[in-house]
């Protein structure tokens, strides 16, 4: 698939219509083929009637779906169906067709899979938004990254009769990429996001970020012996798995903290797990997302104490002594949903904490009514919302509070993805960054720890996703923060230590450093 080279005027058809359409559309109609479409199209068909003034139609184009990919099936009756399901087949022939639709007033989606040049004249001399998989229109373009253990690019184009941009790009973490069914789940959720966001760009004006670039031209799908090696990928390690379950835990945590080192500076330093004293779990447990925090003599780490058999988190604590020896662990705070990255906080005498409740759907303030071990919730910062691993900062200069979270919607990866808040009190309201998501990269996005100031300058941990979750950690420079734009940079990065396969936390405070770290683990010894 190539693209074609001439540039498309104007960014947003509000503020620079193209020639012969319509300043704004007055609809905007989603194409899916004639004969059945994917389980995606319905949900952007909703999540765009609920934040578009314009009527939104689901409607087919006279163009047949793409054939499922082969392994498709198979995976299906061996694996099961996902959650959200978004690449299920449903019926489209039932639908109203889309011949006759008036051009200069219609924001098309071609979800049919295939090149909108193909459409019919009528339907072409519209603006199109296509969706890329992977620089394709066929959604198997994403199967070569897949298998490769490569991030897919996922990317939407948006084109007329003359010419064509990308107007929307981004890689993506797959965390479950051996299972097709899982993998498309998550990409065609970021989908529907990207999707949205264009369509609000277009209508409205709102800001995009840069794009990530296309992957190189591949002009060939995949040949029918990539189908049984997919298979066998996805086949493969589970059955291996199975064999070794009893054996080993993959992807368990653990943490270690030290005296700090070096000048303070996160461009100086080691994350050598040989330099950290590592805190053991139970064989039943792992403890990850540590974070430190000294208060009135007390210098205590917090983090999240997981459950392998409930399989949820809690939020324990240790206190270190003078010699920095460490306590028993106890105890900090346990709900009915699973908690996990303690993110403690000081506000004049009052020490707070966020801890990651995604799976609730909230944002919640807690309040230390006794440092460590006894704390109430304050209030309920963000509702009906999925924030993970949030974390704040105040800026003295402007006198406003920043949130960074990776929020995630409609069944996608949190793993690459970033989205601020700011507000002028702790309590709210906050209000979202009008570029959210801020950031789509699966390598510097998601939030591993408070930020650090340094000689006049702010850095921001971030985990890297690129190859698994938590594979590494990279320090982003934040080079422009305000209500209207955010800019940042990477000025370090650090891989997996010897004998460890992750780290994504960093902390420090009272004079100590602690990070958490990824391995497999014997279940038992």
């Amino acid at each position: 698939m190539s693209l074609p080279t001439a540039p498309l005027a104007g960014d947003t058809m509000a503020a620079h219509p193209a020639p012969g359409l319509a300043a704004t559309p007055t609809e905007l109609i989603l194409l899916a083929p004639s004969d059945r479409m994917r389980a995606w199209l319905p949900r952007l068909a909703e999540a765009l009637g609920h934040r578009l003034a314009v009527p939104v139609r689901l409607m087919r184009a006279p163009l047949p779906a793409e054939p499922p990919l082969p392994s498709e099936g198979i995976e299906r009756r061996l694996f099961g169906s996902t959650g959200q399901d978004l690449a299920a087949w449903l019926p489209s022939a039932a639908l109203p067709s889309a011949e006759g639709i008036d051009p200069a007033t219609a924001l098309i989606v071609n979800a049919t899979g295939q090149d909108p040049k193909t459409l019919p004249a009528g339907l072409r001399a519209a603006r199109i938004l296509s969706p890329l998989y992977h620089g394709r229109f066929e959604i198997g373009g994403l199967a070569a990254p897949l298998l490769a253990g490569e991030a897919p690019h996922l990317g939407v184009l948006l084109g007329t009769a003359e010419a064509s941009r990308l107007l929307q790009g981004a890689r993506l973490a797959v965390p479950q990429r051996d299972t097709l069914g899982h993998a498309l789940d998550s990409i065609l959720g970021r989908a529907v996001t990207l999707l949205r966001l264009a369509a609000e760009h277009l209508l409205t004006g709102r800001p995009l970020p840069e794009p990530a670039p296309l992957p190189a031209a591949d002009t060939a799908l995949p040949g029918l012996g990539y189908w049984p090696r997919r298979l066998a990928s996805a086949t493969l390690p589970k059955i291996g798995r199975q064999f070794t379950k009893p054996l080993l835990r993959y992807e368990d945590w653990c943490f270690g903290y030290r005296r700090q080192q070096g000048t303070g500076s996160p461009l100086d330093l080691s994350l050598d797990a040989a330099s950290f004293r590592i805190l053991e779990s139970s064989p039943d447990r792992f403890y990850a997302d540590p974070v430190l925090f000294s208060h009135a003599g007390v210098t205590a780490i917090f983090f999240e104490d997981y459950d392998y058999a409930t399989h949820r988190g809690r939020i324990s604590h240790v206190v270190l002594d003078a010699e920095g020896n460490p306590s028993a662990p106890a105890e900090t705070l346990t709900l009915p949903y699973h908690l996990s990255y303690p993110f403690v906080f000081q506000v004049g005498e009052t020490v707070l904490m966020i801890p990651e409740s995604s799976e609730n759907r909230t944002v919640q303030l807690w309040e230390a009514e006794r440092f460590p071990d006894r704390w109430r919730l304050r209030t309920v910062l963000l509702e009906d919302i999925e924030a993970a691993d949030t974390t704040l900062h105040f800026d003295r200069r402007t006198g406003l509070w920043w949130m960074f979270a990776a929020v995630t919607e409609f069944g996608s990866c949190s793993h690459d993805t970033l989205s601020l808040f700011s507000s002028e009190r702790l309590e709210g309201p906050w209000t979202p960054h009008p570029g959210n998501p801020v950031k789509f990269d699966p390598g510097t996005a998601r939030p591993a720890g408070p930020l650090v100031e340094w000689e006049g300058r702010l850095f921001r941990p971030a985990q890297d996703c690129t190859a698994s979750y938590g594979a590494g950690l990279v320090w982003c420079e934040i080079e422009e923060l305000s209500r209207e734009r955010f800019r940042e940079r990477v000025v370090a990065r650090h891989g997996a230590p010897p004998g460890y396969t992750g780290v994504h936390t960093y902390g420090r405070g009272g004079g100590f450093e602690v990070a958490d770290f990824k391995r497999n683990r014997r279940r038992r010894g």
